[in-house]
C-alpha cells in the first residue's frame, strides 16, 4: 500500500489541472494538508516499469539516447554540483547513482578515483553509459535485493523521486543500502520554480507523478527516517536538492503544513492567471542561443567520452 502522506486524506484533495504540458487529458491535484502535487490516480508499478523501459526517454526528450548539447550541458551542470558540494562527495569511496540517466555523474566520480555503480531503468541509455562511457550501469527497476544493507558511502538521486509511485517507502529502502555516516542526496524539480518559469499550462506530465517543493520534500525524507545533515542545511536552504543521512522517522503529525498547501495552491493560481509573465518573452532566444553554443562546442570536443574527460580534466579530476 502506497504511503498514506503521499496519497492524502479523503477531502484533502484540490483540482489543479485536468491537463499535461501538451494538452492531453491528466489530473493533477493538490494536499491541501501538506502542499504535495501529484498525479490523480497514482500509476502503478507495472505501467511504470513498461513506461521506464520503453518510452520515457522517447517521450521526454525525443531520443532514445542522449544528443550532444544535452551530453555538454549535463556534464557542465554535474561538474558545478561537484564544486558546489565537493567537501562531502570528495570523502565517499562507494557511490550509487540511482537514476544514472546519461551517466555524467558517474563518469565524473570515477574520473576523482570512487568505485562507482549506476542503476537506470531506461534500457537506451542505461546501454549507452556502459557503450560510450564505459560505466557500471545496470538495467533494473529499483528493488530492495538490488544491493546489500550498507554498501554506499553516497547514494544519489537526481530527478528521481517524482518518478515514483511510492517515494516514502523508495526513499526507506534506499537508505539502507548507506554504510554509517553515508549521505543520501536527493535533488527534484521545483513545483514553485516550475509556476515562475514554465509557459502557462507547460507544468505537469505523467512522469512526474508528484510535484515537491522545498518544504514537501524534506517532510517526505523524514517520514522515511531521513534527516538532512547540518554541514549543507545553509546551502541547500529553500531549495529542493539536499543531503540526508539516516534518522528516526518523523511522527505523521509533523508532516502536516496546511500553511504549505495554502502556499503551493496559490502559486499554482498565479501560474494560471499568467502572473509571473517578467522575463518569459526573452526566454525562448536566450535558449536557443544556448542550445546552439551547445551543440557547437560539444561537436568540437568529439566523442561524449572525450566531452567527460574534457570537464574532467576543468574540475581537477584524473582522466583515464
Amino acid at each position: 500500500m502506497i504511503h498514506p502522506w503521499v496519497v492524502g486524506r479523503d477531502g484533502t484533495q484540490t483540482l489543479v489541472s485536468e491537463t499535461d504540458r501538451k494538452g492531453k487529458p491528466l489530473r493533477t491535484v493538490v494536499c491541501m494538508e501538506t502542499g504535495l502535487v501529484r498525479n490523480d490516480p497514482i500509476p502503478g508499478d507495472d505501467d511504470l516499469a513498461r513506461f521506464y523501459a520503453e518510452d520515457y526517454r522517447k517521450a521526454y526528450k525525443s531520443a532514445e539516447r542522449p544528443r550532444r548539447r544535452q551530453i555538454l550541458r549535463n556534464f557542465r551542470r554535474v561538474a558545478a554540483h561537484v564544486a558546489a558540494y565537493r567537501d562531502v562527495i570528495e570523502r565517499a569511496e562507494r557511490v550509487l547513482d540511482v537514476g544514472a540517466g546519461s551517466g555524467e555523474f558517474a563518469f565524473l566520480l570515477e574520473r576523482m578515483g570512487k568505485r562507482v555503480s549506476g542503476i537506470e531503468p531506461n534500457e537506451g541509455y542505461a546501454a549507452y553509459c556502459r557503450d560510450d562511457l564505459g560505466l557500471d550501469v545496470r538495467t533494473a527497476p529499483l528493488s530492495a535485493d538490488l544491493f546489500e544493507a550498507e554498501s554506499f558511502d553516497l547514494i544519489r538521486l537526481n530527478h528521481v523521486l517524482e518518478h515514483l509511485n511510492d517515494p516514502i517507502r523508495y526513499l526507506a529502502m534506499i537508505a539502507t543500502w548507506l554504510r554509517p555516516g553515508g549521505v543520501l542526496y536527493v535533488e527534484v524539480p521545483n513545483i514553485e520554480t516550475y509556476c515562475r518559469e514554465k509557459g502557462r499550462g507547460n507544468m505537469f506530465h505523467w512522469g512526474h507523478i508528484y510535484n515537491f517543493n522545498p518544504w514537501t520534500l524534506r517532510a517526505a525524507a523524514g517520514l522515511a527516517g531521513l534527516r538532512e545533515i547540518d554541514e549543507t542545511r545553509a546551502r541547500s536552504a529553500d531549495t529542493t536538492g539536499a543531503f540526508f543521512e539516516r534518522g528516526v522517522p518523523t511522527e505523521p503529525e509533523v508532516a502536516i503544513n496546511p500553511e504549505n498547501g495554502a502556499h503551493v495552491v496559490e502559486m499554482i493560481r498565479r501560474h494560471y492567471a499568467g502572473a509571473f509573465r517578467e522575463g518569459k518573452t526573452v526566454k525562448p532566444f536566450a535558449k536557443l542561443l544556448a542550445r546552439v553554443e551547445e551543440t557547437a562546442t560539444g561537436v568540437m570536443m568529439g566523442s561524449p567520452r572525450e566531452i567527460g574527460e574534457a570537464v574532467a580534466r576543468k574540475m581537477g579530476a584524473g582522466a583515464r
